[in-house]
């Protein structure tokens, strides 16, 4: 009891600033959740469950993060470092990979043109969003040997799940304009689809999965979400990612506010899950994009 109530003496006053800090930063937010749309945010997880997620997610992510990319990518001699030294693409972009890059151009596009419509740009950096801006950058990388965009896609590949939950579970509730579910269903099934592709194509580099970069994609994804992403849901009061209120699903509405709990572990499940089994079982069964004497370089 002794050491509880130490610590309950030290971490109150931490918490307690911070809740100061998240009331101070989202203004004012309704006590009563509008559960017709999904845009706007309520103080349905109370702002000192806010304060505690910030300190406690942003402190773990941020240090998982920082250990992983050290243990796994940093340190001199790995042998992902070799396998990135060494990886040499297979040939030029094909017609079908230009096609792909130009689908989720247009699509990404056609959504930020809604957001802009909707003046909540912001929802731009929903994490599907964000996964197909970063297909896009790692198709259009100029210099396929460079490290970045081979880590960059083995990162994704952890994380494709989402675009399957999302096709899965699809939130539609606010969707009015013209064209807008249409390419809700476009862009999910296109970050899906595409990475098979490349992964055909031997222009991209698939890392063996291993523990350590599993638990490098889900820090990376948790450290997006807490503190960057929470922080742009707070000041602008926007629902991003559901950081407000959940998904109109009975198991996470039963769950009251604590439903983001269920939302993390399911993400750290589906980090493994994703990497282990669909990528995996995908590449067992997948052909390869056979050599020419073009693609070699002869």
């Amino acid at each position: 009891m002794a050491i509880i109530s130490i610590l309950r003496n030290t971490c109150d006053p931490v918490i307690n600033t911070v809740e100061r800090w998240v009331r101070w930063v989202a203004g004012e937010l309704p006590l009563d959740t509008d559960w017709t749309q999904s845009t706007k945010g309520s103080w349905y997880i109370p702002p000192r469950q806010h304060a505690i997620e910030i300190l406690c997610l942003s402190t773990a992510f941020a240090c998982s993060s920082f250990y992983f990319l050290e243990r796994t990518i940093l340190r001199s001699g790995t042998w992902i470092q070799t396998l990135l030294a060494t990886f040499v693409p297979l040939g030029p972009a094909t017609l079908t990979e230009k096609l792909l890059l130009t689908s989720l151009v247009a699509s990404l596009g056609l959504t930020l043109s809604h957001k802009i419509k909707r003046k909540n740009v912001l929802f731009m950096l929903q994490p599907c969003h964000v996964s197909a801006l970063l297909l896009i950058l790692v198709m259009a990388w100029p210099d396929k040997r460079s490290a970045i965009p081979q880590l960059l896609f083995n990162v994704y590949l952890h994380t494709q799940w989402g675009g399957l939950a999302a096709l899965m579970f699809p939130d539609l509730r606010d969707h009015k304009l013209v064209g807008e579910t249409f390419n809700f269903f476009a862009e999910h099934i296109l970050i899906l689809v595409a990475p098979f592709y490349m992964i055909y194509s031997g222009r991209y580099l698939v890392l063996p999965s291993t523990p350590s970069m599993a638990l490098l994609s889900f820090s990376i994804y948790g450290f997006f979400h807490s503190p960057l992403l929470h922080f742009c849901a707070l000041r602008s009061g926007l629902n991003l990612n559901y950081l407000f209120t959940p998904p109109p699903l009975k198991v996470l509405l039963k769950l009251g506010p604590m439903y983001r709990v269920a939302l993390y572990s399911t993400a750290f499940v589906a980090m493994f899950a994703t990497r282990y089994l669909i990528v995996d079982g995908i590449m067992m069964v997948l052909p390869r994009k056979p050599l020419t004497v073009f693609s070699m370089g002869l």
